[in-house]
């Protein structure tokens, strides 16, 4: 799976520091993906490294205390949660576990060139989007990281 996060929560999930992610929706094919790949947003736009979904959940958001409670666990402020799930009733959390934070990052531009010459295809991933096998050995390949390390 390919989850697209800002910077500063890139970086917290890959220093160990954050390991929930909140999400307002989640399609269903995430639900079988183990290995995800953490994809660090605008400004960055680059592949950071990977961790390991343990569980998902579907939580209810039913008073303030419920609000403050999910943001202390996603490592963001009331507001920002409250901005990012605004007019929602419940939010997804997804447990992480095992970071890896690859020796090199790996811009989108230079990941969409490599995915086109070695698999022949575009590659356009939404903020939850499922990688195949393929892909995810082309990010390790380019990295510099081998299947071994996981």
């Amino acid at each position: 799976m390919w989850m697209s996060v800002k910077p500063k929560f890139a970086n917290l999930i890959l220093d160990g520091v954050k390991n929930v992610e909140v999400r307002r929706w989640l399609p269903g094919t995430i639900l079988r993906e183990r290995t995800c790949i953490v994809y660090a947003s605008s400004p960055l736009c680059a592949v950071l490294g990977e961790v390991t979904i343990e569980e998902i959940k579907k939580v209810a958001i039913q008073s303030e205390e419920d609000l403050a409670e999910i943001a202390e666990l996603a490592k963001a402020s009331e507001d920002e949660l409250r901005r990012y799930l605004e007019g929602r009733d419940h939010a997804y959390l997804i447990t992480l576990n095992g970071p890896v934070r690859y020796p090199n990052p790996l811009p989108l531009e230079d990941l969409r060139r490599l995915i086109k010459e070695r698999l022949n295809m575009d590659f356009h991933p939404n903020p939850l989007f499922r990688v195949d096998q393929e892909v995810l050995n082309v990010v390790r390949s380019a990295v510099g990281v081998s299947d071994r390390l996981f």
